[in-house]
Protein backbone atom coordinates (compact mmCIF):
# COMPACT_ATOMS: atom_id res chain seq x y z
CA UNK A 1 0.00 0.00 0.00
CA UNK A 2 1.38 3.39 -0.93
CA UNK A 3 1.88 5.95 1.86
CA UNK A 4 -0.79 8.24 0.34
CA UNK A 5 -3.31 5.40 0.19
CA UNK A 6 -2.45 4.36 3.76
CA UNK A 7 -3.02 7.93 4.96
CA UNK A 8 -6.35 8.15 3.15
CA UNK A 9 -7.47 4.78 4.49
CA UNK A 10 -6.47 5.64 8.07
CA UNK A 11 -8.24 9.01 7.92
CA UNK A 12 -11.41 7.59 6.38
CA UNK A 13 -11.62 4.77 8.91
CA UNK A 14 -11.07 7.11 11.90
CA UNK A 15 -13.84 9.33 10.50
CA UNK A 16 -16.11 6.29 10.12
CA UNK A 17 -15.59 5.38 13.78
CA UNK A 18 -16.45 8.92 14.89
CA UNK A 19 -19.51 9.11 12.65
CA UNK A 20 -20.83 5.74 13.85
CA UNK A 21 -20.41 6.80 17.47
CA UNK A 22 -22.32 10.03 16.94
CA UNK A 23 -25.03 8.34 14.92
CA UNK A 24 -25.45 5.59 17.51
CA UNK A 25 -26.08 8.11 20.30
CA UNK A 26 -28.51 10.12 18.19
CA UNK A 27 -30.44 7.01 17.17
CA UNK A 28 -30.72 5.81 20.78
CA UNK A 29 -32.11 9.17 21.85
CA UNK A 30 -34.60 9.22 18.95
CA UNK A 31 -35.58 5.59 19.56
CA UNK A 32 -36.16 6.10 23.29
CA UNK A 33 -38.22 9.21 22.58
CA UNK A 34 -40.29 7.32 20.00
CA UNK A 35 -40.70 4.34 22.34
CA UNK A 36 -41.79 6.48 25.29
CA UNK A 37 -44.33 8.37 23.13
CA UNK A 38 -45.71 5.12 21.76
CA UNK A 39 -45.85 3.61 25.24
CA UNK A 40 -47.88 6.59 26.50
CA UNK A 41 -50.27 6.30 23.56
CA UNK A 42 -50.56 2.55 24.13
CA UNK A 43 -51.39 3.00 27.81
CA UNK A 44 -54.04 5.62 27.00
CA UNK A 45 -55.58 4.40 23.75
CA UNK A 46 -54.98 0.64 23.85
CA UNK A 47 -55.14 -0.48 27.47
CA UNK A 48 -54.78 -4.14 26.58
CA UNK A 49 -51.78 -6.12 27.80
CA UNK A 50 -50.96 -7.47 24.33
CA UNK A 51 -50.61 -3.89 23.02
CA UNK A 52 -47.38 -3.55 25.05
CA UNK A 53 -45.65 -5.57 22.34
CA UNK A 54 -45.92 -2.60 19.96
CA UNK A 55 -43.65 -0.22 21.93
CA UNK A 56 -41.40 -3.17 22.78
CA UNK A 57 -40.88 -3.64 19.05
CA UNK A 58 -39.63 -0.04 18.83
CA UNK A 59 -37.12 -0.77 21.60
CA UNK A 60 -35.94 -3.88 19.78
CA UNK A 61 -35.67 -2.05 16.46
CA UNK A 62 -33.68 0.78 18.04
CA UNK A 63 -31.29 -1.69 19.63
CA UNK A 64 -30.88 -3.62 16.39
CA UNK A 65 -30.04 -0.40 14.54
CA UNK A 66 -27.35 0.70 17.00
CA UNK A 67 -25.78 -2.71 17.67
CA UNK A 68 -24.19 -3.14 14.22
CA UNK A 69 -22.97 0.46 14.32
CA UNK A 70 -21.02 -0.31 17.49
CA UNK A 71 -19.82 -3.71 16.29
CA UNK A 72 -18.63 -2.18 13.02
CA UNK A 73 -16.84 0.71 14.75
CA UNK A 74 -15.07 -1.76 17.04
CA UNK A 75 -14.07 -3.88 14.05
CA UNK A 76 -12.64 -0.85 12.26
CA UNK A 77 -10.75 0.05 15.43
CA UNK A 78 -9.20 -3.40 15.68
CA UNK A 79 -8.21 -3.22 12.01
CA UNK A 80 -6.46 0.10 12.62
CA UNK A 81 -4.84 -1.34 15.74
CA UNK A 82 -3.36 -4.32 13.90
CA UNK A 83 -2.59 -2.93 10.45
CA UNK A 84 -1.47 0.59 11.40
CA UNK A 85 -0.46 0.70 15.05
CA UNK A 86 1.20 -2.69 15.41
CA UNK A 87 2.76 -2.44 11.95
CA UNK A 88 4.04 1.09 12.54
CA UNK A 89 2.40 2.46 9.39
CA UNK A 90 2.32 6.25 9.45
CA UNK A 91 -1.11 7.70 8.68
CA UNK A 92 0.66 10.84 7.41
CA UNK A 93 3.27 10.06 4.74
CA UNK A 94 4.71 13.59 4.82
CA UNK A 95 5.72 13.29 8.46
CA UNK A 96 7.31 9.99 9.42
CA UNK A 97 7.12 9.40 13.15
CA UNK A 98 9.25 7.76 15.76
CA UNK A 99 6.29 5.96 17.28
CA UNK A 100 3.32 4.42 15.49
CA UNK A 101 -0.17 5.83 16.11
CA UNK A 102 -1.52 4.63 19.42
CA UNK A 103 -5.15 5.74 19.68
CA UNK A 104 -6.67 2.27 19.47
CA UNK A 105 -4.20 0.65 21.89
CA UNK A 106 -4.51 3.57 24.31
CA UNK A 107 -8.31 3.53 24.19
CA UNK A 108 -8.34 -0.23 24.83
CA UNK A 109 -5.95 0.12 27.79
CA UNK A 110 -7.94 3.02 29.21
CA UNK A 111 -11.22 1.14 28.87
CA UNK A 112 -9.79 -1.92 30.59
CA UNK A 113 -8.44 0.21 33.45
CA UNK A 114 -11.73 2.07 33.99
CA UNK A 115 -14.59 -0.20 32.89
CA UNK A 116 -17.88 1.64 32.58
CA UNK A 117 -16.26 5.09 32.72
CA UNK A 118 -17.95 6.16 29.49
CA UNK A 119 -21.24 4.34 29.92
CA UNK A 120 -22.30 1.22 28.12
CA UNK A 121 -21.53 1.29 24.38
CA UNK A 122 -24.70 -0.65 23.55
CA UNK A 123 -26.84 1.17 26.14
CA UNK A 124 -27.87 -2.22 27.56
CA UNK A 125 -28.80 -0.85 31.01
CA UNK A 126 -31.01 1.78 29.39
CA UNK A 127 -32.73 -0.79 27.18
CA UNK A 128 -33.14 -3.15 30.14
CA UNK A 129 -34.82 -0.48 32.28
CA UNK A 130 -37.00 0.55 29.35
CA UNK A 131 -38.07 -3.08 28.91
CA UNK A 132 -39.13 -3.28 32.55
CA UNK A 133 -41.01 0.03 32.22
CA UNK A 134 -42.62 -1.29 29.05
CA UNK A 135 -43.85 -4.31 31.01
CA UNK A 136 -45.92 -1.88 33.10
CA UNK A 137 -48.16 -1.57 30.05
CA UNK A 138 -48.84 -5.26 30.55
CA UNK A 139 -49.42 -5.06 34.30
CA UNK A 140 -51.49 -1.86 34.55
CA UNK A 141 -54.58 -3.10 32.67
CA UNK A 142 -54.79 -6.06 35.06
CA UNK A 143 -54.08 -9.01 32.76
CA UNK A 144 -55.34 -12.50 33.27
CA UNK A 145 -52.67 -15.14 33.77
CA UNK A 146 -52.64 -16.24 30.13
CA UNK A 147 -52.12 -12.68 28.90
CA UNK A 148 -49.41 -12.05 31.47
CA UNK A 149 -47.55 -15.20 30.47
CA UNK A 150 -47.86 -14.67 26.72
CA UNK A 151 -46.77 -11.04 26.79
CA UNK A 152 -43.96 -11.72 29.27
CA UNK A 153 -42.29 -14.01 26.70
CA UNK A 154 -41.21 -11.29 24.22
CA UNK A 155 -40.11 -9.05 27.09
CA UNK A 156 -37.99 -11.83 28.59
CA UNK A 157 -36.70 -12.71 25.11
CA UNK A 158 -35.53 -9.15 24.54
CA UNK A 159 -33.80 -9.07 27.94
CA UNK A 160 -32.06 -12.34 27.05
CA UNK A 161 -31.02 -10.87 23.69
CA UNK A 162 -29.57 -7.83 25.48
CA UNK A 163 -27.55 -10.12 27.75
CA UNK A 164 -26.31 -12.16 24.77
CA UNK A 165 -25.33 -9.04 22.79
CA UNK A 166 -23.53 -7.64 25.84
CA UNK A 167 -21.56 -10.87 26.29
CA UNK A 168 -20.65 -10.98 22.59
CA UNK A 169 -19.57 -7.34 22.67
CA UNK A 170 -17.26 -7.97 25.63
CA UNK A 171 -15.37 -10.69 23.76
CA UNK A 172 -15.34 -8.97 20.36
CA UNK A 173 -12.05 -7.09 20.78
CA UNK A 174 -10.05 -10.14 21.77
CA UNK A 175 -11.50 -12.33 19.03
CA UNK A 176 -11.10 -9.74 16.29
CA UNK A 177 -7.57 -8.76 17.31
CA UNK A 178 -6.58 -12.42 16.94
CA UNK A 179 -8.37 -12.72 13.59
CA UNK A 180 -6.82 -9.55 12.16
CA UNK A 181 -3.37 -10.63 13.34
CA UNK A 182 -3.84 -13.98 11.60
CA UNK A 183 -4.91 -12.19 8.42
CA UNK A 184 -1.96 -9.80 8.60
CA UNK A 185 0.57 -12.53 9.32
CA UNK A 186 -0.88 -14.77 6.61
CA UNK A 187 -0.63 -11.93 4.10
CA UNK A 188 2.96 -11.22 5.14
CA UNK A 189 3.91 -14.86 4.49
CA UNK A 190 2.40 -14.87 0.99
Amino acid sequence: MTPDLAAAEYSALRQAIAARGQLRTTLVLAGIMGWSSLLAVTLIALPYPVAAVVPLTVLLATFEVIRPLHVGAERIGRYLHVFFEENGVSPDPSTPFLRPPAWERTAMAFGAALPGAAGHPLFVPLFGIATFVNFLAVLLPGPVQVELTLVAIPHAGFLAWLAYADRAMRSQRTRELATFRELRDGRNRS
